[in-house]
C-alpha cells in the first residue's frame, strides 16, 4: 500500500518499537496509516502470543507423543497381584519396548479389556506347553511345580502358599497340559486365589497387550523395580 515510503518506515518504526499502540503513538498519522498501525500491530502481538504458546504446546505434543507410543502411567485395581503390587499402585507401562522386544516370561503386563486394564504376569510365551502339579511335601504342606515343556521352573516372585492356591479354581492347567496359541500369552496374576486370568479367561492375544512394566512410581516409599525377583 506504501511501497517503500517514509511514512512506510515510520508505520513499520512506530509497530517495532511499541507493544500496545496508543493515540498519542498514532496522532500524527493520517486515518489511513493508523489503520495500517492498528492492522500492522494486531498482526504483531498474535506473532508474539504464539510465540509464548508454543514451548507448551511443543511439550503437551511431546508428551501426547510419549503417552501414545512410548510410555504411559497405569493404575492398579484390585488385589490379584498382591504380595508385589497393591490396589492403587501407580506403573509405568513401556509400550515402545514392548513393541519391538514383546514380554519375556515372568514380565508383568498391562492388558485391555472391555472392563477395564488388567495387570497381570506372563507365564506361558506363545507354542509353551504348561501346566501346573499341586502335591504335598514329606511335611505334608501343599506345593505346586510349574512345568514349562516338561522342564520345571521355579516361581521366585511368589510365596509357595501362593503357588498352591494356583490350582483354587478348576481350570485346565491344574489337570492338563495346555499348549498356548501363536500370538498368545498365559497370564496369572500373583495373589493366585482371587485373581482373574488365564486359568479362566484363556490365553490373550498379543494385541491384547498394550505394555511392560517393572517400575511402580506411586506410592513415593515404594518407588522403584518391584520385579526384581522375576
Amino acid at each position: 500500500m506504501y511501497g517503500d515510503s517514509m511514512a512506510t518506515k515510520k508505520i513499520k518504526e512506530v509497530v517495532k518499537n511499541n507493544d500496545r499502540i496508543n493515540y498519542e503513538d498514532i496522532k500524527d498519522f493520517t486515518k489511513d496509516e493508523q489503520k495500517e498501525i492498528v492492522k500492522e500491530n494486531t498482526k504483531k502481538a498474535k506473532h508474539e502470543a504464539f510465540k509464548e504458546l508454543m514451548p507448551y504446546i511443543i511439550i503437551i505434543v511431546f508428551v501426547v507423543i510419549i503417552r501414545t507410543f512410548i510410555i504411559t502411567p497405569v493404575s492398579v485395581n484390585g488385589t490379584s497381584m498382591q504380595p508385589n503390587l497393591e490396589s492403587g499402585d501407580i506403573l509405568l507401562v513401556y509400550k515402545l519396548r514392548y513393541r519391538l522386544q514383546g514380554p519375556k516370561r515372568f514380565d508383568v503386563v498391562t492388558i485391555d479389556k472391555k472392563g477395564g486394564d488388567l495387570v497381570k504376569r506372563v507365564i506361558g510365551l506363545p507354542g509353551d506347553k504348561i501346566r501346573y502339579v499341586v502335591k504335598k511335601d514329606d511335611e505334608g504342606k501343599l506345593v505346586s511345580e510349574l512345568y514349562i515343556n516338561d522342564e520345571i521352573v521355579e516361581e521366585k516372585f511368589i510365596s509357595d502358599d501362593a503357588k498352591a492356591d494356583t490350582c483354587s479354581y478348576d481350570n485346565d492347567i491344574c489337570t492338563k497340559t495346555v499348549t498356548v496359541p501363536a500370538d498368545h500369552y498365559y497370564v496369572i496374576g500373583d495373589n493366585r486365589r482371587v485373581s482373574m486370568d488365564s486359568r479362566i479367561i484363556g490365553p490373550v492375544s498379543k494385541d491384547e497387550i498394550f505394555g511392560i512394566s517393572e517400575v511402580r512410581i506411586f506410592p513415593f516409599n515404594r518407588f522403584g523395580n518391584f520385579n526384581k525377583n522375576k
